[in-house]
């Protein structure tokens, strides 16, 4: 129950990258959609055990902070969030991720916009 009640305040923080009439991601739900992509693709680098490049997306505060590279999500600013940049390989310093397996589809970089 903890880790549900701590990241909740995500849901919102990420639903402040983009507007769905902007990104076509209306149906967008955090507990069924991004947190197990998260889960799934981010923190096993970026969570409670490991924090490459500073950067932890676990937590909300630190998701908001962001790491090395600056602020992971950027609320109302997409394409200035490194989060986005980092998974559509466009930061100029940062390699696309995630480092391991597969990108993501381009409806899994949709539901994070």
């Amino acid at each position: 129950m903890k880790s549900r009640f701590t990241l909740l305040p995500l849901a919102g923080l990420l639903g402040l990258l983009g507007t769905p009439l902007a990104t076509g991601a209306t149906n967008a739900d955090f507990a069924r959609d991004i947190r197990p992509l998260l889960a799934e693709r981010c923190f096993s680098c970026h969570g409670e055990k490991k924090q490459e490049s500073g950067l932890r997306l676990d937590r909300p505060a630190d998701a908001f902070k962001g790491g090395d590279h600056g602020p992971a999500i950027v609320p109302g600013k997409a394409a200035e969030s490194v989060l986005l940049q980092a998974v559509t390989g466009t930061h100029a310093e940062v390699a696309k991720m995630p480092k391991k397996g597969e990108a993501l589809t381009a409806e899994q970089v949709s539901l994070l916009r």
